[in-house]
């Protein structure tokens, strides 16, 4: 009979404040009724833009520690020979041999908008021939592409680097990123803090 004994970890999370915010006219609150709306979708649309970026770049210094830095990371080196600023099946197949298995049924793919020419376009070499191999693509040019590699989905973002530098692209299991709220976002207004100016301030924190 195998015996075996639960290693535990202990994590201290640390909040950190993420701030924004807006000044608008007073008057413009009196003339716009929609304004308040809009604002309140559009600021934490803005906040949320910002903590997606530390989420997979961050360096962990008054900010989360990004996918991108952390110790787990493996780094798949390029094919020998392979041409600058390219993308060849051989990457994303020893990118996709290295996760976890019990993480292959749930992990995405970051990629930037830039690597969809070359994701779209990829050829499989057999010899001195090769043919399409279509990840990204869903019949025919005119229909919407089937955004999946290896069966698992494509998430298309700006905010990792451009094709050729490093993560550009990435196949990652976000279930093993940890992330705690302090503080969900509140958005409060004060006409006292810019009244000479006649403006309505709009702080927005986050913790």
């Amino acid at each position: 009979m195998l015996t075996s004994e639960p290693k535990c970890a202990h994590i201290k999370p640390e909040a950190q404040k993420l701030t924004g915010g807006a000044r608008i006219p007073t008057e413009l609150f009196a003339d716009s009724p929609t304004l308040a709306s809009f604002i309140n979708g559009a600021l934490p649309s803005g906040l949320a833009w910002y903590e997606d970026l530390a989420f997979i770049t961050g360096d962990g210094t008054g900010q989360p520690l990004g996918v991108h830095q952390s110790p787990a990371l493996v780094t798949v080196p390029a094919e020998g020979g392979q041409a600058a600023d390219s993308i060849v099946i051989e990457n994303l197949a020893n990118m996709f041999s290295r996760m976890n298995p019990s993480s292959l049924g749930q992990a995405v793919w970051v990629i930037n908008q830039t690597c969809l020419p070359e994701l779209i376009t990829m050829a499989l070499n057999v010899g001195t021939g090769g043919a399409a191999v279509g990840l990204l693509s869903g019949g025919n040019i005119a229909g919407a592409p089937m955004m999946t590699i290896f069966g698992r989905p494509v998430l298309v973002t700006e905010k990792v680097p451009t094709v050729g530098d490093a993560n550009d692209i990435s196949f990652i299991d976000f279930g093993y990123y940890l992330i705690g709220d302090r503080q969900t976002l509140s958005i409060d207004a004060s006409e006292h803090s810019r009244f000479s100016t006649h403006e309505t301030e709009l702080p927005v924190t986050q913790r």
